[in-house]
């Protein structure tokens, strides 16, 4: 089974658009149909390569001694060098449902994902001075923030190196945490004057 997860990474690597079960199993070494009695489809496999990924982040996530901002910045920069080595393969696994949606659902990738994240995001919505009651779009801003498909682009187009690019996603998530309280402080006094 790893051999194939290995495989399809570098099948992915190689040539993203021509990417079979059968590419992948003849690169492991193995039958097609022994590829299946692993897993039922391409896509099933790439899901468990991108949970595979983020399981090492998770594993660093969840021994990092650090809190707060600096815990949240030791991730992201851990995961912008994972998305930088592994990156094409996770963009080829594309939800056709929404990360909120898919979280209420308990998707393993994004079980996974909010795992890894909901610790430093709590500490740094604290570190801001900002509700625990905005974990949840601290959770999806983060993931629209630092999807590999953006990273990429920003290392491969823009040229930024790893610790650009996570200082530019830092101050951006900040930016959007700030931004979407106050929203939701001028929604919450509208309401009230409202109903006055």
């Amino acid at each position: 089974m790893k051999s194939l997860m290995r495989a399809v990474g570098q099948e992915i690597a190689q040539d993203p658009a021509n990417v079979t079960m059968q590419s992948a199993a003849a690169r492991a070494g193995i039958g097609t149909a022994t590829a299946y009695r692993y897993f039922s489809s391409l896509e099933e496999l790439l899901e468990a390569y991108t949970i595979n990924i983020t399981e090492k982040l998770r594993d660093f996530a969840h021994g990092c001694p650090l809190t707060g901002s600096e815990l949240y910045n030791a991730i992201l920069s851990r995961w912008i060098a994972l998305v930088l080595e592994h990156g094409k393969v996770m963009v080829q696994l594309r939800s056709r449902s929404g990360y909120l949606q898919r979280m209420d659902q308990g998707d393993p990738v994004i079980a996974t994902s909010r795992a890894i994240w909901e610790q430093p995001l709590r500490g740094l919505l604290q570190e801001l001075g900002l509700p625990e009651t905005l974990l949840r779009q601290a959770l999806f801003l983060n993931n629209t923030l630092s999807d590999p498909r953006e990273i990429l682009d920003l290392n491969e187009t823009e040229k930024l190196e790893p610790e650009q690019i996570a200082n530019q996603l830092v101050e951006a998530l900040t930016g959007a945490l700030h931004g979407w309280a106050d929203a939701s402080r001028r929604e919450t006094l509208s309401t009230a004057l409202a109903s006055e």
